[in-house]
C-alpha cells in the first residue's frame, strides 16, 4: 500500500503548492517592493496570520479586527493573488509569501519582516493542517509521512533549513526585521513595540506612550481572540481576496471550526513545545541528522539550543 504524500505541483521546475495559479505566479514573481510597502515571509505554519495580524493592530493603531474579511482585504498573499495596481487602506501596505527571503528581489525601499519557528513544532503544525482540510490530500497521513516529507524538503514551499539560513543571513540589514516564533510568544510586548518601531517611529512612540491601547492590542492578539477572528470561509462566500483560488474547488475540514466542516481556524493552540507529544525518538534522529547537515550552511538553529538539547536528550533516553 502506497504511503500518503504531500502533493505539490511542477512549475517551471520548481515544487509548489497545489493551490497556486502557475500564470499568476509567474507575474507576482515580478513583484519588487516599494516605498511603504511591507513583504512578511515565513515558512508555511510558522505564524503567518499572528504576525500579519499584530501588523494589522499596529497600523490600525489599536482599531480591532473583526473578522477574517475585514482582516484579508488589506494584504496581498502573493503567490496565490494579484497584487497589480492594488492599493490600501492603511498606511503601508502589507504583502505575506512563503517564498524565502532573496537579495537579488529585495529592494532598498521595502520593508521586510521574517518570523521563523523551530523546525519540531512546524512539523506539528503542518501535520495539524494537513490532515485537516481536504485540498492537501493527505488526510490519512501519518505524523511520520510528514516528518519525511519535511525534512526531505520536498512539498512545494522550498527547504525549511534553507528558508530559515537565507532569512537569518540578512537579519542585520537596516529594513529587515527578524524574529521567532518563541521570542514573540515569550516576550510578546517588547517584540511588538521593537515591530511598531520598525514599522515607523511615529508607531512606536504611539503605543509607547499609551500602555492602555498597547495593552488591549496585547490581549487582541492572543490566541484565545484570534482564533474566532481568523477564520477562511472554504467556500469563499463573503471573501473576495480568496474567493478565485478557491471557487471550483470543494474543500472541507475534518475538525471545522465550530463544527462546521466548511470553516478553518488558522490558529489552532498557538503553543510552544506541542513536538513532544509527536515525535518519537526514531522520528527525532532523522530530524537531528537533517539538522547537523543544516548546520555545515548555518549556524541558525542555534535559536532554539534549548529545545535541540531536549531533543537530543530524549533520544538518547530511549536508546
Amino acid at each position: 500500500m502506497q504511503r500518503p504524500r504531500l502533493p505539490y505541483q511542477i512549475i517551471d521546475g520548481v515544487p509548489r503548492c497545489v493551490s497556486i495559479n502557475p500564470d499568476r505566479l509567474r507575474e507576482n514573481l515580478k513583484f519588487r517592493a516599494l516605498n511603504g510597502d511591507v513583504v512578511q515571509a515565513t515558512f508555511p505554519k510558522s505564524g503567518t496570520h499572528w504576525l500579519m495580524y499584530i501588523t494589522h493592530l499596529i497600523l490600525r493603531e489599536g482599531q480591532p479586527i473583526t473578522s477574517y474579511e475585514e482582516f484579508t482585504k488589506e494584504w496581498r498573499f502573493l503567490e496565490y493573488i494579484d497584487v497589480k495596481d492594488w492599493t490600501s487602506s492603511l498606511p503601508l501596505r502589507t504583502f505575506a509569501t512563503h517564498l524565502p527571503l532573496d537579495k537579488r528581489t529585495m529592494t532598498g525601499e521595502g520593508k521586510y519582516v521574517y518570523l521563523a519557528r523551530n523546525p519540531w513544532d512546524v512539523c506539528v503544525s503542518f501535520y495539524n493542517m494537513a490532515t485537516n482540510i481536504s485540498s492537501l490530500e493527505f488526510q490519512d497521513g501519518t505524523f511520520e509521512d510528514l516528518v519525511d516529507a519535511f525534512v526531505s524538503g520536498n512539498f512545494g514551499y522550498g527547504e525549511y533549513f534553507e528558508h530559515v539560513a537565507a532569512a537569518y543571513a540578512l537579519r542585520e540589514q537596516p529594513n529587515v526585521f527578524f524574529t521567532t516564533y518563541e521570542e514573540l510568544k515569550k516576550n510578546t510586548r517588547e517584540v511588538v513595540l521593537r515591530l511598531a518601531y520598525f514599522l515607523g517611529e511615529k508607531y512606536g512612540l504611539a503605543l509607547e506612550k499609551d500602555e492602555v491601547s498597547l495593552q488591549k492590542m496585547l490581549e487582541r492578539s492572543q490566541p484565545d481572540y484570534m482564533r474566532a477572528v481568523v477564520v477562511l470561509d472554504l467556500s469563499g462566500n463573503g471573501n473576495p481576496q480568496w474567493e478565485e483560488v478557491l471557487s471550483g474547488k470543494k474543500i472541507t475540514c475534518k475538525e471545522g471550526y465550530e463544527g462546521d466542516e466548511n470553516k478553518y481556524s488558522f490558529v489552532r493552540s498557538g503553543k510552544v513545545g506541542g513536538w513532544k507529544d509527536y515525535f518519537t525518538p526514531d522520528l527525532l534522529r532523522r530530524m537531528e541528522n537533517r539538522i547537523l547537515e543544516a548546520e555545515k550552511e548555518s549556524c541558525f538553529m542555534d535559536l532554539w539550543k534549548d529545545i535541540r538539547v531536549e531533543a537530543i536528550r530524549t533520544m538518547q533516553n530511549s536508546e
